[in-house]
């Protein structure tokens, strides 16, 4: 069995397997978790906005918090957040945020 078959019944087997795990997914009900981190924007009772930069490009997301989304520390402004959350009918909705630090310190001199 050579290179080629080899990689075509590689190519077949993979093809075949992606649809049945779609399609597991969708009878489930459950997709992948999907996460979003950087630092607190703004925060109310009933969204917070999450702001961070990649490679010179900065975005923020909003996501709604419900009663059960759950809350691992002190949120505050300016403090690194991860967001867990799922992509719904009513837009991006928070399952889980993660305080990671505190806010940053302003760059006083101390006298």
């Amino acid at each position: 069995m050579g290179f080629p078959t080899t990689a075509f019944v590689i190519g077949l087997l993979a093809g075949t397997a992606a649809p049945w795990l779609a399609a597991d997914e969708v009878a489930t009900g459950k997709t992948a978790d999907t996460f979003f981190a950087g630092t607190v924007a703004q925060s109310t009772s009933e969204t917070i906005t999450v702001a961070r930069t990649v490679r010179g490009k900065a975005e923020s997301r909003t996501f709604n918090l419900t009663p059960q989304t759950k809350i691992d520390g002190k949120l505050a402004a300016r403090v690194r957040v991860t967001v867990r959350y799922i992509v719904d009918d009513d837009g991006d909705t928070a399952t889980l945020i993660v305080v990671r630090g505190f806010p940053k310190a302003s760059k006083q001199k101390k006298k």
